[in-house]
């Protein structure tokens, strides 16, 4: 594992980036993906990952690159001598982790504080590409009839999230402390993300604290009303993909091959990122959902150099500050730099 030391961190020059990820009320059809019935590309085989040169994949029912990837010519070219296995898509990001955890597969996607709440759980996870946002594509939303027009019109209203110390709610008190706001006085309603939009045009919470699709979703709902967005706080919180300890271990170079795959399908979303949208309309986005995305910055994967690295400890800093975690946990053990 590459031990990296911090310094400060910096945006590639020219590449707006944006989120994307993890998963979304326009894909709930999608629904809770069971480990035996999860695949749409090729399943992965249930021998040991750490006995072959395949990597194989739980990709998620976003538009992330780790999704799209599987489509692309270039994925076979990019992995010789090595090989990428994809099956998915997993919604909720969860069921994922456990194929993975099971041994049944061997990468997948989260965000960057939920990866800081596994790391401070001690779980057996890898970052190796971050796929870094400029934050206008998560953010707060207020509910129709809510008869909510500001942050501080949230007190005492219910506010839907994923789950504590995941994206939401890291949305949720972000924008409260940048405010200077007591996060607090607000009613937080977990759900899952199959079930945001029924609760949000039902009635059922005051407003959704989500990103990427839902985000999306939840705009392009009449009536509704954009409340802010992670431009205005300065969110820190961005995508990153992750591999299981055990298989990093043991194939460093099939993680960094991955990687170099990430970093093409970035390259192409810079010039022309018209196949991310396709994406979302095979997930079920609608075309009036599609058109809210299109208005996001567009991806770009970082390495977890020393860069990247400093970007998930100013994560884990504010995880701390905000009271999700004790004390930053040391990350020696849980980055690997595909650059190196």
């Amino acid at each position: 594992m590459n031990v990296i030391t911090n310094q400060s961190p910096a945006r590639r020059p020219g590449v707006r980036a944006t989120v994307r990820r993890a998963l979304t009320a326009v894909c709930a059809a999608a629904a809770v993906v069971s480990l035996a019935a999860c695949g749409s590309s090729s399943q992965g085989s249930a021998s040991s990952s750490t006995d072959t040169d395949t990597i194989r994949v739980a990709y998620l029912s976003t538009a992330n690159y780790l999704t799209t990837i599987k489509d692309e010519s270039f994925v076979k070219s990019t992995m010789e001598p090595y090989k990428a296995e994809f099956s998915g898509p997993f919604n909720p990001p969860d069921d994922a982790y456990k194929v993975i955890l099971a041994g049944k597969a061997d990468t997948s996607s989260t965000g960057t504080g939920y990866f800081i709440n596994l790391a401070d759980q001690k779980a057996p996870w890898v970052a190796y590409a971050i796929e870094y946002y400029d934050g206008d594509s998560q953010g707060i939303v207020a509910a129709p009839g809510s008869g909510v027009n500001s942050l501080k019109d949230l007190y005492g209203k219910r506010v839907g999230i994923d789950k504590k110390g995941a994206t939401g709610d890291y949305v949720l008190k972000a924008a409260f402390e940048h405010a200077g706001l007591d996060y607090s006085k607000v009613n937080i309603v977990q759900l899952a993300q199959t079930d945001f939009s029924a609760a949000f045009s039902s009635g059922k919470i005051d407003a959704l604290a989500t990103y990427d699709q839902n985000l999306a979703s939840a705009i392009a709902t009449p009536g509704a009303k954009l409340i802010v967005t992670g431009k205005d706080y300065d969110s820190k919180n961005v995508t990153l993909h992750m591999v299981s300890r055990k298989f990093a271990t043991a194939h460093p170079e099939i993680v960094k091959k991955l990687y170099q795959a990430l970093v093409k399908e970035s390259d192409k979303a810079a010039k022309d990122p018209e196949f991310i949208y396709d994406a979302y309309k095979k997930f079920g986005a609608s075309d009036k959902i599609v058109d809210q995305v299109r208005k996001f910055d567009v991806p770009e994967i970082l390495p977890v150099d020393a860069k990247g690295r400093q970007m998930l400890e100013d994560i884990a800093q504010q995880y701390v500050d905000f009271g999700f975690i004790k004390s930053k946990p040391n990350l020696d053990d849980y980055v690997l730099d595909c650059t190196k």
